[in-house]
């Protein structure tokens, strides 16, 4: 019987690429605000796109952490599993 397992690596990669995109949502109201485009004229003011970076990224690193740590405990109950199989096999 093949047993199903969840793509860890699939998901690490979705969450690395959902944080790029946000870093990328902020370059890009960078941008915008070169142009003057919503940017007010204080120095750190809020562009049109501040909100939407920082939320995309602040997700999106949460889901990768937590993917990660889930990666990782999977990986030592797997371990931990197959070494009591194996004492019992002896």
């Amino acid at each position: 019987m093949t047993e199903k397992r969840f793509s860890f690596a699939k998901l690490v990669a979705v969450m690395a690429l959902g944080l790029l995109a946000g870093i990328g949502l902020c370059g890009l109201d960078f941008g915008l605000a070169a142009a003057g485009v919503g940017k007010s004229k204080v120095e750190f003011g809020v562009g049109p796109l501040d909100g939407v970076s920082i939320l995309v990224m602040a997700l999106f690193a949460l889901g990768l952490v937590v993917s990660l740590a889930a990666w990782l405990l999977a990986a030592i109950f797997r371990s931990s599993q197959s070494r009591d199989e194996n004492d019992r096999q002896q």
